[in-house]
């Protein structure tokens, strides 16, 4: 990534890696992008974890055809107990009464338990498999990203759980945030805000500024809380 950043020139004079400039901790402050908030009637909360998210693509290879005489037969359902997105659907090359020769099919696999993410991910590269074979296509298969479900620091979520106090509640993360790649280099949790029905990503998403002003109170008291964490450890040190 340092490598793409300089090409375009975005990289600065400053330091930009842990390494050169350091920090105690990191806060995070975002909209909910689930319900729960709204169903306890609280504005924040503290983010213990996030769920497990695997990132495919398939890239189909056939042969090119005639959509109206060239039938095609078959169906398949996929049952489990987590969550499937299919994000992106390319075929080429492009026309509307034409069957392409490929097709990138990109899709999303998201669990609360590790090995229920694991299961998902080898039933569903089965299927891609099995349908490969039926209609004798070739195809090309990565697993682009793999982060198996998750927690924050405690000492930072407890921070973050003092800071909300009877205005919140503790929830965890269906998805993945900067905050889940920061808590690989040092204490590191989050403060949700409440959204309107769970929205966001579009121009739908909504919080009223009275939890946003909430959101932020508890941030700055979270840090504030790890501030005193960090004297009181610098003290037993001395």
């Amino acid at each position: 990534m340092g490598g793409e950043l300089a090409k375009i020139g975005y990289v600065g004079d400053g330091p930009n890696t842990f390494e050169e400039f350091p920090i105690s901790a990191h806060f995070e402050v975002h909209v909910e992008q689930a319900i729960d908030l709204e169903k306890a009637g609280k504005p924040v909360c503290w983010v213990e974890g996030w769920q497990g998210m695997t990132w495919y693509e398939v890239i189909f290879h056939g042969e090119d055809g005639h959509a109206n005489t060239y039938p095609i037969t078959g169906d398949s359902a996929y049952d489990t107990n987590g969550y499937t997105t299919t994000t992106n659907i390319q075929s080429g090359p492009w026309g509307a009464c034409n069957i392409h020769s490929k097709t990138k099919v990109v899709f999303w696999l998201m669990h609360k338990e590790a090995q229920g993410l694991e299961d998902m991910g080898t039933k569903i590269v089965q299927k891609i498999k099995g349908i490969a074979a039926l209609y004798g296509l070739e195809y090309d298969l990565e697993r682009q990203i793999h982060l198996l479900p998750g927690d924050f620091w405690p000492e930072a979520i407890d921070s973050v759980r003092r800071a909300c106090g009877d205005k919140g509640i503790g929830s965890r993360t269906g998805t993945g945030h900067g905050s889940t790649m920061t808590r690989l280099k040092c204490p590191t949790a989050m403060v949700f805000v409440r959204g309107k029905d769970g929205i966001s990503h579009c121009a739908k998403e909504w919080s009223d500024k009275e939890d946003c002003t909430e959101g932020a109170l508890v941030l700055g008291k979270a840090v504030l809380n790890f501030d005193e964490l960090l004297k009181e450890k610098a003290a037993k040190a001395a």
